[in-house]
């Protein structure tokens, strides 16, 4: 089974659709907001059991999760696992690509941090000042062993970041905080063998788990 750990990190990491699958967080929905908003994150919940579970079964349906339902889930449930100072997120989807928005508070993310020697936040809150729009877009590549998270572009407010500050912020900041490693392929939830991405939808497909011969389940 994947880690919790590990499964907050993919949050962390792409803020799509995939993520939030392997997310496993869940509390009481807010009651200010409106009901089909509830609805659909409660939708999403369903779907996130499903594919926790680790139980065989006879037949392994594909889950789809919508845009609507991973936007749902978020404005009730990403008070639980996003950092301090963001806030506002939305993710959008496309054939291999998740695109993730939110509004960053660099100074409150800064502060989050409290360890001297993680350098990276105050280099972050030292260039960009107060709460600015971020819009990271991911390549999601998906393998017989995982899934690959590439980063392939941040822009914060109307500023592309250049290339090499994308490679220090998952070097520094991501992968550190989250305890990932995104040159390699992130696991897939238990029975999950091929994730795609189209246009506003993300399939997961399923089957029994495969493992040396004569034991699969």
């Amino acid at each position: 089974m994947v880690h919790p750990s590990s499964k907050r990190a993919t949050i962390g990491a792409a803020l799509s659709t995939l993520v939030l699958v392997v997310s496993g967080v869940t509390s009481a929905p807010s009651a200010t907001l409106d009901p089909a908003t509830l609805a659909a994150s409660k939708s999403m919940e369903a779907k996130l059991q499903i594919l926790q579970s680790n139980q065989p079964s006879a037949t392994y349906p594909a889950v789809i999760i919508t845009e609507r339902e991973a936007n749902s889930y978020l404005k009730v449930h990403s008070g639980e696992f996003l950092p301090p100072g963001v806030s506002a997120p939305s993710v959008s989807v496309q054939p291999e690509h998740a695109v993730a928005s939110g509004d960053v508070n660099f100074d409150t993310l800064s502060r989050s941090y409290p360890n001297p020697n993680d350098w990276g936040p105050k280099v972050l809150a030292a260039m960009f000042k107060g709460t600015q729009r971020v819009t990271l877009t991911a390549k999601i590549q998906s393998e017989d062993s995982g899934f690959r998270v590439q980063i392939e572009s941040i822009v914060v407010g109307s500023m592309t970041v250049p290339n090499w500050l994308v490679d220090y912020f998952v070097q520094n900041v991501l992968q550190p905080r989250y305890k990932i490693d995104l040159t390699k392929p992130l696991p897939y939830p238990d029975h999950v063998t091929r994730i795609v991405l189209g246009s506003g939808q993300t399939t997961f497909l399923r089957g029994p788990k495969v493992g040396p011969p004569g034991k699969g389940q």
